[in-house]
């Protein structure tokens, strides 16, 4: 069987080698590349023949692993693209899902087989996580958060008013209030700065400007 040739984005150099190892590992592969920004892939696509790419979604320079994905899904429909993340913002996986990607992965996904999943994908299969992995927030779990209650977080964190946020919603500003007062109740914060400090640190909410995700219907 010839050769799949496998293109890393991967801006962390740790991460960069650990996917490398990984295609190593697989059947009839090798790196054909590697690069730290996802706004240089399509070029590379464009020299010679890639088979799949390893797309990390925030890259060197906040370049957008999604928006590359896409380009280059739209001029070489026949590449795979495995996205990679350690970002468990919600968003990205319906992003990826819409614009066509092959298969997402976790990088901290404690069950994440990545040379069976770039081996079943190069195969024609898909691979999917069920839900996005939980993250403790205080004393909850993000899974505890409702969709609105993350919804209003997500506002929150791209420093939305109580009243930008009713008039995002479509809901009055007084149920804005009580879902922030339930947020912190659950997670016992004492107020919505530590709140949103803590869901931007651990990666659940990444502040809609960037990565694309400005646009909350994608």
């Amino acid at each position: 069987m010839a050769v799949r040739n496998i293109l890393i984005v991967e801006d962390q150099r740790l991460a960069r080698m650990y996917l490398s190892s990984c295609v190593e590992k697989c059947a009839d592969c090798a790196v054909a590349g590697t690069l730290t920004r996802a706004d240089a892939a399509l070029s590379r696509c464009d020299e010679g023949r890639i088979d799949l790419i390893l797309m990390d979604i925030c890259t060197e320079n906040d370049s957008d692993g999604l928006t590359a994905a896409e380009e280059i899904k739209k001029r070489y429909p026949r590449i795979k693209i495995v996205m990679v993340t350690s970002m468990l913002e919600g968003r990205f996986l319906d992003r990826a899902r819409k614009i066509g990607v092959d298969s997402f992965w976790y990088k901290d996904s404690p069950s994440g087989n990545l040379v069976g999943v770039i081996e079943g994908t190069l195969s024609g299969k898909s691979y999917w996580p069920e839900s996005v992995p939980p993250v403790q927030l205080g004393n909850a779990l993000s899974c505890h958060l409702s969709d609105q209650e993350l919804e209003t977080l997500r506002l929150l964190c791209e420093g939305q008013t109580n009243a930008e946020i009713a008039a995002s919603l479509n809901v009055a500003e007084s149920t804005v209030r009580t879902y922030i007062k339930r947020m912190l109740e659950k997670t016992a914060y004492s107020n919505r700065n530590r709140l949103m400090v803590a869901a931007v640190g651990k990666r659940l909410v990444v502040p809609g400007s960037r990565f694309g995700l400005t646009d909350r219907t994608e």
